[in-house]
């Protein structure tokens, strides 16, 4: 089901962070578990989950929508949300306990909400955590703590979901180096969301970038700072590994003819 719920997220459009935020809510909630009723209800109406489910599908149980108690994956309990969660599973032709129903459910409630358009961009998964608690879920304790809590589950299920083990930390720096994953932040943010350990990856490529050593003869309108974003590199590293054969060599000082080395790296 955690895959299942994780891919149907993404299919909608939501980022893996957006996702991650959404199922940390859902497991603090129902621990996944689209049959999961409300512990203190099992107790009161002598049900267990798999009796309350079989119940409410088969008609013999008709206080569903009015009996309060918390249901399936967000634990539904405000008699309107539980009355359309029902009708949308009759409209589908499936049990309330479906968990696909649930979700597709759930993403209809927020479709079209600026919630649905933060988990759709968003890159960090404690903050989408944070909003769909505080713009979805609602419940009564909304304490530090239990932000913390739900933003761990969301990391750890992020952690979990996202990570792409088929490509190695060397393959992703060559990707890197071939512009495949973007530039400073925009680099950080999609190699995060991949579920790659960014510092990793550019520790790598500032490696392979350390082990390429070129030479450049400067020309009219060349300038220190031009030829170190077109070679990944620094001033200061140009400056530095030119000194000793150019010693009036300055961060504002480069002169036509000179054969500078450039390597890599800062």
């Amino acid at each position: 089901m955690k895959r299942q719920i994780w891919e149907a997220l993404l299919e909608a459009g939501l980022t893996p962070a957006g996702a991650a935020g959404v199922m940390g809510n859902l497991q603090a909630e129902s621990a996944l578990d689209p049959r999961n009723l409300q512990n203190s209800f099992e107790r009161s109406l002598g049900m267990t989950d798999e009796c309350y489910t079989r119940a409410v599908d088969a008609g013999t149980y008709t206080r569903f929508v009015q009996d309060r108690a918390g249901y399936g994956l967000a634990q539904w309990t405000h008699p309107a949300r539980k009355r359309s969660l029902l009708d949308f599973a009759r409209g589908c032709g499936c049990s309330i306990g479906d968990g696909a129903m649930q979700v597709r459910f759930l993403l209809s409630e927020i479709r079209g909400t600026p919630l649905f358009a933060f988990l759709c961009s968003t890159q960090d998964t404690a903050a989408a955590s944070d909003r769909v608690l505080l713009e979805y879920e609602r419940p009564a304790d909304t304490s530090s703590a239990v932000r913390a809590y739900r933003a761990g589950l969301a990391a750890a299920l992020f952690k979990e979901l996202a990570k792409q083990p088929e490509k190695s930390v060397q393959a992703l720096a060559r990707e890197v180096l071939s512009g495949d994953w973007g530039n400073g932040r925009e680099r950080a943010a999609r190699l995060t969301a991949a579920g790659y350990d960014y510092t990793a990856v550019q520790q790598e490529v500032n490696r392979l970038l350390g082990e390429a050593s070129r030479t450049h003869t400067v020309v009219r309108g060349d300038t220190l700072s031009a030829l170190a974003a077109r070679y990944h590199t620094s001033v200061q590293r140009i400056v530095r590994d030119n000194r000793t054969r150019y010693p009036s060599i300055t961060p504002d000082l480069i002169r036509i003819g000179w054969i500078l080395e450039i390597r890599g790296g800062r």
